[in-house]
């Protein structure tokens, strides 16, 4: 019986469904739209990002330390901790402040603002 060809069983997903083939896309066309997720940088990126940031707004004496998941930014006022897209220090009062990773030129306000406040007194 050589005119009989055996067939692949069809794949199945979850629940027996039959699994749809992609269709092809014209040659040329770009991909179809996916969904865009903010992936929130990593704590050395954002380290980095906030030390020269404070720099750049006339910090001095800024000094860090940049690891992938926790990484630290020291200035005179204020250390600052960067892990899992937080930026976490304390303020002149001891208070903890946070504020996402994502915001660094208000991260960098709050601290100069905090720099003032602990070099003049009130």
């Amino acid at each position: 019986m050589g005119l009989l060809r055996r067939t692949p069983a069809p794949d199945r997903t979850a629940r027996g469904a039959h699994a749809a083939a992609p269709t092809p896309r014209p040659r040329g066309a770009a991909p179809p739209p996916t969904a865009t997720v903010s992936a929130s940088p990593d704590a050395a990126s954002s380290a980095r990002t906030l030390a020269r940031a404070l720099r750049a707004r006339g910090q001095r004496r800024v000094y860090g330390v940049a690891d992938p998941r926790v990484s630290v930014v020291s200035t005179p006022q204020a250390t600052v901790w960067c892990r899992g897209g937080v930026l976490s220090w304390r303020d002149g009062l001891g208070r903890r402040v946070q504020i996402l990773a994502e915001e660094i030129e208000a991260a960098v306000d709050l601290l100069l603002k905090q720099a003032v406040q602990q070099t003049v007194p009130t």
